[in-house]
């Protein structure tokens, strides 16, 4: 039986049988577990679907946008605490695992007392510190699960997450997108302001939108030639440390003509 003040937990982990020993630990203690996932995309995917309260994020994903990568724009983002679970104690990767401001470390092999040690200690600490940040996160991931499109995209505008309504309005998958330019996948035209949007000077138009907070009206044309007058709104992701991260863009289809 799930016991309800224990936090809801994704496991996000690459080696399929790691991950099932962890989820059976999980729920032999009395933990939710939303989800195991073993990519990056599901991860950021099930985050924003089934809104866990804690990620236990593998390091090492194979791939070279990694668990550190995705557990910063989760966190940075998502307001969502990441635990990681790693086998590495190089100094370097351990380093760069520090920029994601993760809540805790479980190195593998790990016992399920010492599992259930490090998610409690991480979870209070990201509660104690943060009091208001739950209503904030599940505001934010029940948005973003919605009915309007989003992406993310880092400071340089590569695709880091869309959901279903963005691949609706693109014609583009997230697994196609990802790690894309934005200017590859989301093409407007017809733009009526002094903010063009074009391909060119996306990314500096973007973050002009952000400075100047602004509902931008645009027309999207997907992939398949078919064009969506949307508001168009974006705002910036930091760091802790106020650095920038990238964009959240927001496109709200509007139905009908527009002027």
């Amino acid at each position: 039986m799930v016991s309800s003040d224990k936090p809801g937990i994704l496991i996000v982990e690459d080696d399929v049988i790691l991950s099932t020993l962890t989820k059976t630990m999980l729920v032999r203690m009395g933990y939710d577990v939303t989800g195991t996932v073993s990519t990056v995309q599901e991860a950021l995917s099930s985050v924003v679907e089934h809104a866990p309260d804690l990620v236990l994020m593998d390091i090492n994903l194979g791939t070279k946008f990694d668990g550190i990568d995705a557990a910063n724009y989760i966190y940075h983002c998502f307001n969502t605490p990441v635990v990681f679970l790693t086998g590495t104690a190089d100094w370097e990767v351990l380093k760069r695992a520090k920029t994601a401001e993760p809540f805790g470390y479980v190195t593998k092999p790990f016992t399920k007392e010492g599992l259930c040690a490090a998610i409690e200690v991480a979870y209070n600490s990201f509660q104690i510190n943060k009091p208001e940040i739950d209503r904030i996160r599940k505001k934010i991931l029940e948005t973003m699960a919605g009915d309007d499109a989003y992406l993310i995209i880092d400071e340089k505008g590569t695709i880091i997450f869309m959901n279903g309504y963005a691949e609706h309005m693109t014609g583009f998958s997230y697994g196609e997108a990802f790690l894309n330019a934005l200017g590859n996948v989301l093409l407007m035209k017809d733009r009526q302001s002094e903010v063009r949007f074009s391909k060119q000077s996306l990314i500096k138009d973007l973050g002009t939108a952000s400075i100047l907070n602004q509902v931008y009206v645009v027309r999207v044309v997907s992939r398949n030639r078919k064009v969506k007058n949307a508001k168009l709104s974006t705002k910036t992701i930091n760091d802790r440390s106020g650095k920038l991260m990238g964009y959240i863009v927001k496109l709200e289809e509007v139905q009908g003509k527009m002027l």
